[in-house]
């Protein structure tokens, strides 16, 4: 299984590719933390100047959407597979404004494979 740091790498990357999402994420600036309730992990996408960057999330950093759930599932809402991803969204908790919650949505489902 691909690490979790390598998949939100690829997210990144198919975002960079796909220069027409680019005014989607423009002005969105925005940190979505991702915990893994399994493993006790925890990562971070930030959106930032129409691009995205991963790392992880420590105590101090604060989000503003977090994504819960177990590592099978998190990989599988980040993996770039739009079937995969339309039953993974289902399995996982996403807690922050709906508008948030709604862009991350159409960014992950717009930079499928």
């Amino acid at each position: 299984m691909i690490g979790m740091g390598r998949l939100l790498g690829e997210v990144a990357n198919r975002l960079h590719q796909k220069t027409h999402l680019r005014l989607m994420t423009k002005g969105w600036e925005r940190r979505i933390g991702i915990v893994m309730e399994d493993s006790q992990t925890r990562w971070q996408l930030t959106f930032s100047g129409g691009g995205a960057f991963c790392g992880e999330w420590t105590e101090g950093q604060s989000a503003d959407l977090i994504v819960q759930g177990g590592q099978r599932q998190v990989q599988m809402l980040f993996g770039g597979d739009e079937l995969v991803y339309a039953f993974a969204k289902q399995q996982v908790k996403i807690v922050g404004s709906l508008r948030d919650q709604l862009k991350l949505d159409a960014i992950l489902r717009l930079t499928c494979k």
